[in-house]
């Protein structure tokens, strides 16, 4: 590990001035060097061990808040469908306005569908 680190330290500091995307992958390798530190200490190893193991149970939590949240996005979009829009026309009659609902009555008509 610390080889691997070493080399590609070594060979991202000899391309600094090259604009190349594959020498800033190698920069982003740097970031290995706390894995070493992993290694050397086994408490903080058995407390990223517990990390790893509880990503499926993380995934799991996840999945259940997305569908939570899509739960209430459909409910909300069913719920104010429309509501914050108002139907503008100038020579229908004060009832008919009344019984202008949605975007096909009031197109029906001649009037302009407006937020």
């Amino acid at each position: 590990m610390d080889f691997l680190i070493v080399t590609f330290s070594i060979i991202s500091m000899s391309f600094a001035n090259v604009k190349l995307g594959i020498f800033k992958i190698l920069r982003m390798l740097r970031v290995l060097r706390p894995l070493r530190m992993i290694s050397r200490n086994p408490g903080l190893r058995i407390a990223v061990q517990s990390l790893i193991n509880a990503i499926p149970d993380i995934g799991n939590v996840m999945v259940v808040s997305c569908l939570f949240l899509i739960l209430f996005a459909i409910l909300g979009t069913n719920f104010y469908k429309g509501r914050f829009y108002d139907c503008y026309v100038d020579n229908v009659h004060e009832v008919y306005q009344l019984a202008i609902h949605d975007k096909f009555g009031c197109m029906d008509f001649g009037g302009d569908w407006k937020n």
